[in-house]
């Protein structure tokens, strides 16, 4: 086996990978993967039997495997965020409830104080009611002012309620009826203070149209006992024709909405006219 023998390895000296003819020559061969994890393995202490094992911890792992640590973290924080909106949205259906229910006993107050308001107008309207047909210059005002008294004494019935143990959707629900009821007495209230005002204005100018009237014809009344009475009593037939041409003036000028105003000038030229007459000398 002298020429088949096999030779020993030459000696490695350097990576050059250069030789002489009568020098050892220097061998560089190419180190595969697993051998360079072994020499790092080697050199770190691993034995070569842990190599493989070495390498198959250093594969490469999965996105969760490598981000386990965070996703626990994201994992506690979104659990913890759970459990935080589900009582937030507790409290916060709590809260609901209560202004609701709030809100729906406020509006039962704010119906009673409507309650009483239309209470106060309607006994208000007493005197107006009084006002008969003929006292006005439109009879359609005074229909029409006991028509709304008679609707604002109709008892009005909401059939809802506030209740401290109802859903919030049922509180909302007597909520809107109460107010809707509130604002129907509000109406009524209207509806009678707008007649009543109607009444009295309808009044006001039959009464001014009687005033002005009367004055005209007191004026007539006046230039007739001025033609006709004989008096030697200078200072009262003065006095007579002032009053005369005032009342004249008022009766065709004025265009005042208060009768008193044509009532007074009136009540002057009569106090005239009866001095007047009283210095009267027999024919």
């Amino acid at each position: 086996m002298a020429g088949n023998e096999f030779r020993e390895w030459p000696e490695v000296h350097a990576p050059s990978g250069t030789h002489g003819a009568d020098g050892p020559r220097t061998y560089d061969f190419p180190l595969t993967e697993k051998d360079k994890l072994a020499g790092e393995g080697a050199s770190r202490g691993l034995s070569i039997g842990s190599i493989d094992g070495s390498v198959a911890e250093a594969a490469p792992r999965g996105f969760v495997y490598r981000h386990r640590r965070e996703l626990v973290g994201v994992v506690a924080v979104a659990a913890v965020a759970a459990v935080v909106a589900g009582i937030t949205l507790g409290f916060r259906q709590h809260v609901d409830s209560q202004e609701v229910l709030s809100s729906c006993q406020q509006s039962v107050s704010i119906y009673q104080s409507n309650e009483e308001r239309l209470k106060k107008t309607v006994a208000g309207a007493a005197d107006d009611l009084q006002i008969a047909e003929n006292q006005v210059q439109d009879s359609k005002t005074v229909t029409d002012l006991h028509a709304a008294v008679d609707k604002g004494n109709e008892k009005t019935k909401i059939g809802a309620s506030c209740d401290a143990s109802a859903s919030v959707e049922d509180n909302q629900a007597a909520d809107e009826k109460i107010t809707a009821a509130t604002r129907g007495l509000g109406e009524k209230v209207e509806a009678i203070l707008s007649a009543k005002s109607e009444v009295e204005r309808s009044k006001n100018a039959r009464d001014v149209a009687i005033a002005k009237a009367d004055l005209a014809n007191k004026v007539n009344d006046g230039q007739n006992v001025l033609g006709t009475v004989r008096s030697n009593d200078l200072n009262a037939r003065q006095n007579l024709s002032v009053a005369l041409n005032d009342a004249q003036q008022t009766a065709t000028t004025s265009n005042s909405s208060d009768p008193n105003v044509y009532i007074n000038q009136l009540n002057k030229l009569q106090d005239a006219m009866d001095k007047f007459s009283a210095t009267a000398v027999s024919q």
